[in-house]
């Protein structure tokens, strides 16, 4: 059976009545696609205690981190002449150092007129990033790539698109050898609209959990996999104002925490787990701004929480790096990454082994930016141009 032959029945799955149907069904529902039932799912919301995550009332516990200060920041690709935009891009990194990153480019007006996948390497002891590649254009949309490596191993998921997003499936690629060479696609279970904006992370059972999201009922999704090979939708977060576009950062004793954009801005939704991401604590406001756009959370190797965001309630013009060594209760160091008037946004971010933190992100739609700063800059520093 080739890919684009491949479709998944029964409620849980695309169904391929719905292509370039998504706006009807978002409208008036499952009747406006014969044959094919909106997955509902499984609400992933219990019935435990609130996350406690910046907490104005709390004793700020600040981090520590040694060192000089370190800020660099470099273009990873300007848009091709044949290309309107360029966004969405995601980073990982091998043992040695070397990074991996990939993005889409699309040809406009619309952001996914034209879409496909393209990538880019950055080798040790190097600063610039190799000349880009296409690794694959579809018919369809192409779009949203999320890189997740350990070892050599690296994964690759990202949005197969018919029609507008809220007809989007999640289609995975694996490589055993660092991306050189990859599987062919194989699509996951998921309703119409199921996308990807961040890598899964490892529980304390070993599984991986992978955040996801769906655009066309607006949730936030979470799918488990014991191998990175079969996975299984564990259900949904649905939320009022909608919250998608989920990252999430491993704490202490194996709990979760998750940041999720807020479709109609102001502020940054947040929720905890404590079993795996099995089930999630109610949303609820963070206390740091957000103007509809993704931000991305991690753990780093000495156990502080990252969060690299958009410093605003409305625009997404300053992006900003705070950093919490209390598991997000509390976040008493912010640094502006970038202030200005361009449009900055989708940050994705990976730590290497020598302690700098790589930060990928928006400029305009017209390039990809990449800062490598340290927890030492952050602490101390301020933004360098």
């Amino acid at each position: 059976m080739s890919y684009s032959d491949r479709r998944f029945h029964g409620g849980r799955s695309w169904c391929p009545k719905a292509v370039g149907r998504g706006l009807a069904v978002l409208m008036f529902g499952a009747a406006a696609c014969p044959g094919c039932i909106q997955w509902l799912g499984t609400s992933l919301i219990g019935d435990g205690p609130p996350i406690v995550f910046n907490d104005s009332t709390l004793e700020p516990v600040l981090p520590v981190s040694g060192g000089q200060p370190v800020f660099n920041r470099r273009p990873v690709v300007h848009a091709a002449p044949e290309h309107a935009g360029v966004h969405a891009a995601t980073i990982t990194v091998f043992p040695d150092g070397e990074l991996l990153a990939a993005w889409y480019a699309y040809s406009g007006p619309h952001e996914l007129d034209g879409s496909a996948i393209y990538m880019s390497r950055r080798s040790p002891g190097q600063e610039d990033w190799q000349t880009p590649w296409l690794h694959i254009d579809r018919p369809v949309g192409d779009g949203n790539p999320v890189l997740y490596s350990e070892g050599e191993r690296v994964l690759l998921f990202q949005a197969v698109v018919p029609g507008l997003w809220s007809t989007a499936h999640i289609a995975m690629q694996d490589s055993a050898d660092r991306g050189k060479s990859w599987s062919e696609p194989v699509a996951l279970p998921g309703p119409v609209g199921a996308n990807v904006r961040f890598p899964p992370v490892r529980t304390a059972t070993g599984d991986l959990l992978l955040p996801a999201y769906d655009d066309l009922l607006q949730r936030s999704l979470m799918y488990a996999s014991a191998d990175g090979r079969q996975w299984t939708l564990l259900g949904a977060i649905a939320t009022t104002p909608p919250a998608i576009q989920p990252s999430v950062a491993v704490l202490p004793e194996g709990r979760f925490v998750a940041v999720m954009r807020n479709t109609e801005k102001g502020w940054l939704w947040v929720m905890g787990s404590s079993d795996g991401g099995r089930t999630w604590s109610e949303p609820q406001d963070s206390g740091f701004p957000n103007p509809a756009s993704p931000a991305a959370i991690v753990q780093l190797a000495g156990g502080n929480l990252l969060l690299v965001y958009n410093d605003s309630p409305t625009e997404r013009v300053r992006l900003t790096a705070a950093l919490s060594a209390d598991g997000g209760a509390t976040w008493p160091c912010r640094r502006l990454l970038v202030d200005g008037t361009e449009n900055c946004s989708y940050p994705s971010v990976i730590q290497t082994s020598d302690g700098l933190v790589h930060i990928l992100f928006s400029v305009g739609r017209k390039r990809i930016d990449h800062i490598a700063c340290n927890e030492a800059w952050i602490i101390q520093g301020s933004p360098g141009d």
